[in-house]
């Protein structure tokens, strides 16, 4: 891994076109296919977003989520070779730096009974305890987020990229922790797909803005090593 230091990142954005033939290259070597390819924001840990976390997962017992994403785009399943087809088309099509100002608007969660997916409102935290759950903090949509999701599907589509996993409703959110019923399972990352994430537990969050510092295609397999599209703002030493 080479680091890049902050002298010579010029201004707001920084696009990695030269690192998209190096990810390239020890990808398409390392796997020809990736099961969970996805487009996100990467949210720094800090000590304000850690504080919320810790109390979320204190609260309702879930095992934290080690990194903090914003999801733009899932697609699934696809090749080494479309994935960075994909990446170098995105380059030159990158959305304006107000996507990375994002604002939380509450906190957000769901539990699973049988084969039925329940969105957490005034429940106990004891009465979720026997219940595989996972809580995030929903963050509202920009115009400038909603339309490069549209382009990014659009650019995905004509590469011939599955992306019927990018539906219309779009419920930006930053998934904070999981858990589910002690010895019954594995739930450090466990997930619902299909409920409305938006703000569903009146619960005071001591937290309105982040700011995400870069925008990355990855894959569940290889997270955090990805092709870097940008990055947002610059910080002291960023990995490349």
């Amino acid at each position: 891994m080479g680091y890049l230091d902050s002298t010579a990142l010029a201004g707001n954005f920084v696009f990695k076109n030269h690192l998209i033939a190096k990810k390239a290259e020890k990808q398409t070597m390392s796997s020809n296919i990736y099961k969970t390819v996805y487009l996100s924001l990467a949210i720094p840990l800090t000590e304000e977003l850690q504080a919320v976390q810790q109390q979320v997962c204190y609260r309702y017992g879930l095992i934290p989520r080690s990194e903090i994403h914003l999801t733009i785009a899932f697609f699934g399943e696809m090749t080494a070779n479309k994935l960075v087809k994909l990446a170098s088309l995105l380059v030159d099509d990158l959305p304006s730096y107000a996507i990375s100002q994002l604002r939380v608007n509450g906190l957000g969660g769901a539990y699973q009974v049988a084969e039925n997916l329940i969105l957490i409102q005034e429940e106990e935290p004891d009465e979720l305890q026997q219940f595989p759950r996972v809580f995030w903090l929903a963050v509202d949509v920009i115009e400038q987020l909603y339309s490069f999701r549209l382009r990014v599907k659009q650019t995905a589509e004509a590469l011939g990229i599955n992306t019927t996993s990018i539906g219309s409703k779009y419920f930006p959110h930053l998934t904070i922790g999981s858990a589910g019923p002690y010895g019954q399972g594995h739930w450090k990352l466990w997930d619902v797909h299909t409920v409305s994430k938006g703000a569903t537990i009146d619960l005071p969050i001591p937290l309105e803005n982040l700011q995400a510092y870069k925008l990355h295609l990855t894959d569940v397999s290889i997270h955090p090593d990805s092709v870097h599209l940008l990055y947002l703002f610059p910080t002291k030493t960023i990995t490349v």
